[in-house]
């Protein structure tokens, strides 16, 4: 036989919901708040968007300031120079997102210091447009520097991370080019690569000094040592 109730004990129960339903809230506002990480919310054409209060501290700009100096600004003064090309990357990945999450290894420096600190980041698609296309991204973002119990795993996974990069670097060259590059790496001449690929000695040159600007490197010396570090060779 199903239960009746009177009016009034119908909205004690609702009070009851209501009750649980704040102290729900509550208590996962506390955890986004107070997690040992920054969390984010970022937009892909804006920027960040909303951030928690971890976020706020690391950094030293409040939610309100990231607002209006634009959320895009904010990740160009706080991030480190050479590291802009990891929220560039993540941007490209998700405008042609494949359903894999991102993630990275930069350093970041909160406003009134100089010094950066090393973050561990990952971040995957949090909402959609009207076309279906990835819109804004969910960010962790997890300051490495306390969190590690030695030197040696920093250093870990610092070195995993250049890996990683200088791998990413060497697949945007041309099949020709790693070809080549893997030729140098085994310690053999232009002119020995050449004869072997049946190519001219000014094609082989060119193809080199590409392949030289195309992964940042000063020198052969440096070339060779990123290829090898990325397992080529």
């Amino acid at each position: 036989m199903e239960t009746t109730f009177t009016p009034q004990e119908k909205v004690e129960k609702l009070k009851k919901q209501v009750e649980a339903l704040k102290e729900k809230c509550a208590f996962l506002e506390r955890v986004i708040q107070e997690v040992p990480a920054n969390i984010y919310i970022s937009d892909l054409q804006e920027g960040v968007v909303w951030c928690n209060k971890t976020n706020e501290e690391t950094l030293g700009y409040s939610l309100e300031e990231i607002r209006e100096m634009g959320g895009l600004e904010y990740l160009r003064r706080i991030v480190h120079p050479e590291d802009h090309c990891v929220q560039d990357n993540s941007v490209t990945h998700y405008q042609e997102f494949t359903g894999a999450e991102y993630g990275g290894i930069f350093r970041a420096r909160h406003k009134a210091q100089e010094e950066y600190k090393w973050f561990m980041g990952w971040a995957k698609a949090f909402s959609q447009n009207q076309d279906g296309e990835v819109a804004e991204l969910l960010c962790v973002d997890v300051d490495m520097s306390p969190r590690m119990n030695t030197e040696k795993q920093l250093i870990t996974a610092l070195q995993e991370n250049l890996k990683l990069k200088n791998k990413l670097l060497i697949n945007s060259l041309s099949k020709r080019e790693q070809e080549i590059l893997t030729m140098v790496c085994q310690g053999m001449s232009s002119k020995q690569i050449a004869s072997k690929l049946y190519l001219s000695f000014h094609t082989v040159t060119t193809h080199r000094r590409n392949i030289q600007t195309r992964l940042g490197t000063a020198n052969v010396a440096d070339m060779v040592a990123l290829a090898k570090e990325a397992g080529l060779g």
